[in-house]
C-alpha cells in the first residue's frame, strides 16, 4: 500500500533529492493515493520549488495526474496559474494542449475553458496561434470546438495580424461547419482589428448565406460586433433584414436579437423598427420573445435620446410594455424577464416618487427569482445587487431634470443590457443557439 504520509513529508523535505523521489512516487502511484486532493496539492506546491529540476518535473507530473482529480476545473486553474510564472509559462501551455488532445472528454472540456486566459501569458504567441490552428484541424470535433473558442481572443494578441487574418479567411471556407461557425464568431469580435474590412464583411455576408443553419446563426450574430466598423452599412442592413424571412426560426431569432443590439448604428431606424414589429407576430415563440425584447431595448435607447420629458416617459412606458410581452413567452433564461423588474422599479421611482426602499426590495425579489436557474447565476446576482443600489441612488437625486434622467437611463441601460446578455448568452455568445449547436456537434462532423 502507498504510504502517502511519507511521500507528503518528503515533498516538504529540505533535500531536493527527497523531493524528487516524492515526485516520482506521486507520478507513478497517483491513482492509488488515498487522498488525491492532498497529493495534487503537493504536486502544485512543488511547481514553485526553488530547484528548477524539481519544478519542471512537478509540472510534468501534474499532467499525468490530471485525469484522476475529481475537481478538474480547479486542477486546471492550478495549472493555468503556472503561466504567471516566467519559468513555467511555456510548459504550462504545452500541458494544456496535451490535456485538450487527451481521451477524456471532461479533461478536454476543463482544459479548453482555460485557453483564453493562458494565451495572454504564453511567451511565443505566434507559435501558440499555430497550436490553436493545428487543434482546429483535429479529427475529433470536441477538440476542434475547444480550440476554435479561443480564436477571437487569440487574434487580438497575435503579432502578425495579416497572417492571422489569412488563417481566419481559410477557416471561413473550411469543410467542417463547426469550424466555419467559430470563424464567423471570431470575425465579428475581431472585426476592428482585421486589416481588410471590406473582405472581412464579404466573408461574413457569404457565411450569412451558408448552407449550414448554425453557421448562418453565428454569422448573423457576429454582425452585432462588426456593424459599427462596416463601411457600407446600408448593404449590411439589407443583408440582415432579408433574413427576417428566413425559413429557420433560429435564424429569425438571431436577426431579432442582432437588430436590437446594433440599432444605434442603423441609418434607416424606421425600417428596422418596422421589421422588428413584423417579427413580433411570428409563429415561433422564441422569435416573438427576442423581437419584443429588442423593441424594448430600442425604446429605452430612444428614451435616453428624448428631447422632452413627455417623450422620455412615453418611450420608457413603451419599453416596459414590450418587455412585459417578451417576458410572457415561455423561454429558458429569457433576458426580458431580467430587464423588466429593473425598468418597472426605475419608472416607479422616477415618475410616481414611490419610496425607493419598498421598490428596491420588490425588485430584488423578482430579479432573484428570475436568475435562480440561470447558468451565469453568480455574475447575474452581482448585477442585481448593483442595479438595486442604482435604484436607491435614483431616489436620492430628488427631482431630476430631463438631462439628468437621460444620463441615468443611458448609463443603466448599458449595464442592464450587459446583464441581460449574461442571461441569454453562454459560451457560444449566442442566444438560445448554444444547446442546439452542442447537440448537433455530438452527431455531426
Amino acid at each position: 500500500m502507498v504510504d502517502q504520509e511519507k511521500i507528503h513529508n518528503q515533498c516538504l523535505s529540505n533535500d531536493p533529492k527527497e523531493r524528487m523521489h516524492a515526485l516520482e512516487e506521486l507520478k507513478n502511484f497517483f491513482s492509488f493515493m488515498p487522498d488525491k486532493q492532498q497529493a495534487w496539492n503537493d504536486l502544485h506546491r512543488l511547481t514553485s520549488d526553488e530547484d528548477s529540476y524539481v519544478r519542471d518535473s512537478a509540472v510534468k507530473a501534474m499532467d499525468s495526474a490530471f485525469s484522476d482529480i475529481s475537481d478538474r476545473q480547479q486542477a486546471c486553474n492550478d495549472l493555468l496559474r503556472l503561466t504567471n510564472d516566467e519559468k513555467d509559462k511555456q510548459q504550462a501551455w504545452n500541458d494544456l494542449l496535451n490535456l485538450i488532445n487527451g481521451k477524456d472528454h471532461d479533461v478536454r472540456s476543463s482544459a479548453a475553458r482555460t485557453l483564453d486566459s493562458a494565451f495572454s501569458d504564453v511567451p511565443d504567441k505566434q507559435q501558440a496561434w499555430n497550436d490553436l490552428l493545428r487543434l482546429i484541424n483535429n479529427k475529433d470535433h470536441d477538440v476542434r470546438s475547444s480550440a476554435s473558442k479561443g480564436l477571437d481572443f487569440a487574434f487580438t494578441q497575435v503579432p502578425d495580424k495579416q497572417q492571422a487574418w489569412n488563417d481566419l479567411f481559410r477557416l471561413t471556407n473550411d469543410e467542417n461547419w463547426l469550424v466555419r461557425s467559430s470563424a464567423a464568431e471570431a470575425l465579428g469580435s475581431t472585426f476592428s482589428q482585421v486589416p481588410d474590412k471590406q473582405q472581412a464583411w464579404s466573408d461574413m455576408h457569404r457565411l450569412i448565406n451558408d448552407e449550414n443553419i448554425f453557421v448562418r446563426i453565428s454569422a448573423t450574430l457576429a454582425l452585432e460586433s462588426a456593424f459599427s466598423q462596416v463601411t457600407d452599412k446600408q448593404q449590411a442592413l439589407n443583408s440582415v433584414l432579408r433574413l427576417t424571412n428566413n425559413k429557420d426560426h433560429e435564424v429569425r431569432s438571431s436577426v431579432a436579437y442582432a437588430l436590437g443590439s446594433a440599432f444605434s448604428y442603423f441609418s434607416d431606424k424606421q425600417q428596422v423598427w418596422n421589421d422588428l414589429l413584423k417579427l413580433t407576430n411570428d409563429q415561433n415563440s422564441s422569435v416573438r420573445s427576442y423581437s419584443n425584447h429588442s423593441l424594448g431595448r430600442v425604446s429605452i435607447f430612444m428614451a435616453s435620446k428624448a428631447e422632452t420629458e413627455e417623450n422620455y416617459k412615453k418611450e420608457l412606458e413603451k419599453a416596459i410594455k414590450f418587455f412585459e410581452t417578451a417576458a410572457k413567452e415561455a423561454s429558458c433564461d429569457n433576458p426580458a424577464q431580467f430587464c423588466l423588474p429593473f425598468y418597472r422599479s426605475f419608472y416607479t421611482i422616477i415618475f410616481k416618487r414611490q419610496d425607493a426602499k419598498d421598490e428596491v426590495n420588490k425588485y430584488l425579489e423578482e430579479a432573484k427569482a428570475v436568475i435562480e436557474n440561470s447558468k451565469g447565476k453568480k455574475q447575474l446576482f452581482e448585477a442585481v445587487q448593483y442595479l438595486a443600489e442604482a435604484l436607491k441612488e435614483v431616489q436620492n437625486i430628488g427631482n431630476p431634470d430631463l438631462p439628468g434622467m437621460k444620463d441615468e437611463l443611458s448609463f443603466y441601460r448599458k449595464y442592464c443590457d450587459y446583464a441581460a446578455e449574461l442571461m441569454s448568452c453562454t459560451d457560444e455568445k449566442a442566444p438560445f443557439a448554444t444547446e442546439v449547436l452542442r447537440k448537433a456537434a455530438s452527431s455531426s462532423t
